[in-house]
């Protein structure tokens, strides 16, 4: 077995460069075929329809319904670019069984919501639609469902009133997105894709054709491409598997193949044999970023279903790995030559499905990007000439292995979206799909096995290969520095030339903890039968409290929950602190932490192998340690909380090399309208200084020293925090860690903190309307808006659901008005909620950019929206939301970080918002919420904010 897995691994080498693979795949033994996993029922209809089935009871009572179609922008012709795309948006707009807004009123019904549950994507190979965690209890919804399916395959309206009102929606959907990065891929594609197709077939399409297609354009792509040899249904939840094959037999069998089908070509992209360049630059860029990557044709269709596509699966994972790895330990120094780098396996651009790639991406610090890639590009001879070294490997490996245990300890709780995943890719790209149970005893066999000398080997193969791409994206510069096709050509030629040492690996053995203290005891504990928790107090005053779950065998969640953010190192009188720039830091810099004598890079190599992280986080009032693991490795999370307490500190190298790379994404993202309008709503709604936007001074004014000083002034007293545990915990293991490495932690309860003194009100948007517009200079012309309402309100758990629906029922009356009736707007949804903080705790707001020319009119109509709810709820409305927030709640019942949200949610608030969530949701009325809603709106502060393109 060694000999013959030996034998495969360096046979895969070639694999990575072989100009025609089939030729190996004839050449080589016959490989068997792995099985499909025995719990899926699959099948094809005699019109050439393949389904899949499973019954799976994650979530309970829920359900998924997919159909997958192997339709993507690739088919179309020049004259019906955009056509795929909005074909899917089509979808949603009317059919046989759901004329109208039929599909989504009904399902909204039955409590699924539209762009949550029920969505679609296009993409260049593939179409996907999706109605997700279906409440599938009545049969009659497993029907609708499928006759949903049934509509979406064969059985769409198009009817011209329809599609007019779509292509103002279509083009708001291009407006969005029409940024710097957009605008350059669309300029160099066709550089990159010299003479084929792919290089002019992004889904979005162009505005010309949307807006001017004629209908029955569309119905002909509809009817030449949806058809049932190229779709795949997946259905996979808590049903009955017999019962929903009898029922896509009758539903689907009726569907007639197309007289004189097309053929479904994939186009090729055949080997360059050369260096193509695709560069381009934009003034709303953000980043200087290139891309180099190897070319090679992907797995033959042969081999796909065997062994041989973990083994290069295996292979890549531990190259990219491994390198990554390298490029990480280099971008912790301040003297990194570049931002970021890293390698990755995977499709080409666009031509994923018939081309492969392993790709070189670096972002540069400035507009010097040459220097840059060359550096980088070193690194990857480096690996390629020198090799990797047996202990890299072994992390590496550790990891992987350790991540495949850990998703086979959990297969009794996978939950249902997981398997469509696998199912939808099985059947478009023919990926295999055994079951995690194979594939944990086939890795667990094959990985050990697999020498060093194939991974090196597989490298040094991969790029010498000559067909490469070279991508550039850079930010107009004032210094008119930019990448050029001979300059990246020199700095690959003198790399090559280069006499490059082999690197070598250094990985520290010392233990975390250099010397533990006695152990401390827990002094007493007691019971909450409402919750389920056993709750601790330690000898040092400390807090525990510990929920035992079954849900997930190999999950263990933590949160250690305190009151008081930075808002206790801001002055009261409006200085500005005296670590404000380290404080602002914090969001992106407070998990580069070091341990002890432990550097975050020293850290990430001690970690490798164990499923476990720790993290912070901190807002104006409350701070957060927040941990996850699995049982084998609790005793790891253990020790780095006790060393978040005793040893934390920041790195003044690893935090120099920190502020270079922010340095370098704050440069040009401070020239996009995005930045600006949030910079603009920060200025305009809050007084304190912490609620700013991040600038450049702040992140060079920060210090390694200033951010160790105010973390460890946020864990300089864990009697502050309540540590809290949910997963599956074996309580007698459990006690002597606790004791061990909690009860001995530094404390001190008589100095508690144990509820917020005093709220700054310039940490909460300032009361009283406004309205606030600025202009900017924008490449496409666009209108950024937002509005708040906020309000003070008693706060309980109704209050609190009430506060939510109001968002929900704002979204859904939006997206009816501005988006479907008006096509101002792409996206726009609402937001509330109530928290139990602040002078102003209640907040309802909706962000969104939209049409320039109808601002007037859609400020309107949300202002309209937000003040008529108090006086027009409907009980439909109301009854629609409900059952989707109650199906939420019910599923978080089943969730170890529901449960975690809850009892942290519980300390802060001081009300049980979570286990009475049901019941409170089923107990509020219409009139309630119109209650509500009027004394929210009657406290007017009402502000809109605009950001507007200058004329």
């Amino acid at each position: 077995m060694k000999k013959t897995l030996k034998f495969l691994a360096l046979a895969i080498v070639s694999l990575f460069v072989m100009p025609a693979m089939t030729a190996l795949a004839q050449e080589m033994p016959q490989m068997p075929q792995l099985p499909l996993d025995p719990q899926v029922r699959k099948g094809v209809l005699p019109n050439g329809l393949t389904y899949y089935i499973r019954h799976n009871e994650k979530p309970k009572g829920q359900a998924d319904f997919y159909i997958a179609q192997k339709v993507g922008s690739i088919l179309e012709e020049d004259h019906q670019r955009g056509l795929a795309h909005f074909l899917e948006h089509m979808c949603f707009n009317g059919s046989e069984n759901f004329p109208g807004n039929g599909m989504i009123s009904w399902l909204e019904t039955v409590g699924v919501k539209f762009g949550q549950n029920l969505n679609a994507y296009t993409a260049i190979d593939e179409t996907v639609y999706n109605i997700a965690n279906v409440p599938v209890a009545r049969k009659s919804v497993q029907d609708s469902c499928l006759l949903i399916l049934h509509d979406w395959a064969d059985g769409l309206l198009l009817e011209p009133d329809e599609i007019d009102k779509e292509r103002g929606v279509i083009h708001e959907e291009w407006r969005s997105r029409n940024k710097g990065s957009q605008r350059i891929l669309e300029q160099i594609l066709p550089a990159l894709y010299p003479g084929l197709k792919y290089g002019y077939r992004l889904p979005i399409g162009t505005m010309e054709v949307v807006d001017n297609f004629k209908p029955q354009a569309l119905r002909d792509y509809y009817e030449a491409w949806y058809r049932p040899d190229l779709q795949g249904i997946v259905v996979v939840g808590d049903i009955d598997v017999d019962y929903i094959e009898g029922k896509i037999k009758e539903i689907f069998s009726p569907i007639k193949m197309p007289k004189n089908a097309k053929e479904r070509v994939y186009p090729a992209v055949p080997d360059y044999n050369k260096t193509v360049y695709g560069i381009g630059h934009d003034k709303e860029m953000n980043v200087n970023v290139i891309e180099m990557s190897w070319l090679s044709d992907p797995l033959p269709q042969e081999l796909r279903n065997t062994q041989i596509y973990y083994m290069t699966q295996y292979m890549q994972s531990m190259i990219s790995m491994m390198l990554n790895n390298r490029f990480n330990e280099i971008t912790s120094k301040p003297d990194a030559p570049f931002a970021q780098a890293d390698v990755n396996f995977g499709g080409f651009l666009v031509s994923s499905r018939v081309k492969d790639a392993f790709s070189l991406s670096v972002v540069a610090k400035d507009e010097n990007l040459e220097p840059a890639f060359a550096a980088a590009y070193r690194e990857v001879l480096r690996a390629a000439r020198g090799g990797f070294n047996q202990s890299e490997l072994t992390r590496a490996r550790d990891e992987y292995l350790s991540s495949i245990e850990r998703a086979y300890n959990n297969r009794a709780s996978i939950e249902s979206g997981t398997f469509v995943n696998q199912y939808v890719r099985n059947f478009l790209d023919g990926d295999p799909a055994p079951g995690i149970e194979t594939v944990y005893t086939m890795m667990n066999q094959m990985a050990p096995m697999i020498p060093l000398e194939a991974m090196n080997q597989a490298l040094a193969e991969t790029v010498a290969g000559q067909s490469r791409a070279v991508l550039v994206m850079q930010p107009d510069n004032e210094k008119n520095v930019y990448a050029t096709e001979q300059g990246i050509d020199a700095a690959i030629k003198k790399i090559d030339a280069e006499n490059i040492e082999a690197f070598v690996d250094n990985a520290k053995t010392e233990p975390l903890i250099e010397k533990l203290p006695a152990p401390g005891k827990i002094v007493s504990e007691s019971k909450n039968d409402n919750w389920g928790t056993t709750e601790y107090t330690l000898s040092n005053g400390v807090r525990v409290i510990l929920k035992q779950t079954k849900f997930k065998e190999d999950e263990i969640l933590m949160e250690a929950q305190a009151l008081d953010g930075y808002a206790a190192m801001c002055p009261r009188n409006g200085e500005k602190p005296a670590e404000l720039a380290s404080i602002k830091l914090l969001p992106y810099s407070a998990d580069n932490f070091s341990l002890g004598s432990y550097t975050s890079n020293d850290l990430s190599k001690y970690l490798a192998g164990k499923q476990v992280g720790m993290g912070f986080s901190m807002g104006a009032y409350t701070r957060e340690i927040n941990g996850s693991t699995t049982p084998k490795d609790l005793k790891t999370l253990m020790e780095l909380v006790y060393s978040a307490f005793t040893g934390l500190s920041y790195d003044a190298e690893e935090f120099k090399a920190f502020q270079s790379q922010m340095s370098a994404m704050l440069a040009n993202q401070t020239k996009t309208p995005d930045y600006k309008f949030s910079k603009m709503l920060m200025e305009n709604l809050f007084k304190s200084p912490m609620r700013q936007a991040l600038t450049a001074e702040d992140v060079t004014a920060a210090t390694a020293e200033g951010t160790t000083k105010v973390m460890k002034a946020l864990t300089n007293n864990a009697a502050d925090y309540t540590f809290v545990f949910v997963g599956n915990i074996d309580e007698a293991a459990f006690r002597p860690l606790v004791e061990q490495y909690i009860a001995t932690l530094p404390a001190n309860p008589a100095f508690s903190i144990k509820q917020v003194e005093e709220y700054n009100a310039a940490d909460f948007i300032t009361p009283g309307d406004a309205n606030v517009t600025m202009a900017t200079k924008m490449e496409q012309p666009t209108t950024y808006v937002a509005v708040f309402q906020t309000a003070n309100m008693p706060v309980n758990p109704k209050n609190q659901r009430m506060a939510e629906i109001i968002g929900q029922v704002l979204t859904k009356r939006l997206l009816k008005t501005v988006r479907e009736e008006m096509g101002a707007v792409y996206s726009i949804g609402a937001n509330g909620g109530e928290s139990s903080m602040g002078p102003m705790n209640v907040n309802l707001q909706s962000a969104f950019p939209m049409k320039p020319e109808m601002k007037e009119q859609v400020l309107k109509v949300v202002a309209d929206e937000f003040n008529a709810i108090g006086n027009n709820l409907t009980e439909a409305e109301l009854s629609d939301i409900r059952n989707f927030m109650v199906k939420e709640a019910k599923e978080n019942l089943e969730k170890n970080n529901g449960w975690l949200n809850g009892i942290t949610g519980w300390l802060i608030h001081g009300n049980d918002a979570f286990t009475t969530r049901v019941a409170t949701l089923e107990g509020i009325t219409v009139d309630d919420v119109k209650a509500y809603a009027k004394a929210v709106m009657a406290q007017k502060n009402y502000k809109v904010l605009i950001l507007e393109p200058e004329k």
